[in-house]
């Protein structure tokens, strides 16, 4: 009996360890094939709207639409503002 928990013991951590090595190699394919916008205009537009603002919409704008990103981040960032 010992050496089957043994055994699921084991699974059980390289199936986590599996998962956080995809999980990280996830984010580094997203951050190396995924740039809607070019780099100076998305820092230009973090320091006006802020970080949450424009990582937002860039999920919510087409691809390369740099208009609908910069107008969906100042509604989002001007929202927040005012609910405050």
């Amino acid at each position: 009996m010992p050496s089957q928990l043994d055994a699921i013991f084991g699974w059980g951590i390289a199936i986590i360890g599996l998962a956080a090595v995809a999980a990280a190699a996830r984010q580094v394919v997203e951050a190396s094939l995924s740039n809607p916008i070019p780099y100076d205009k998305r820092m230009e537009l973090e320091e006006r709207y802020g970080y949450w603002a424009v990582r937002t919409a860039i999920g919510v704008c087409p691809h390369d639409d740099i208009r609908c990103i910069e107008r969906e981040a100042k509604r989002l960032y001007e929202s927040r503002v005012l609910r405050r």
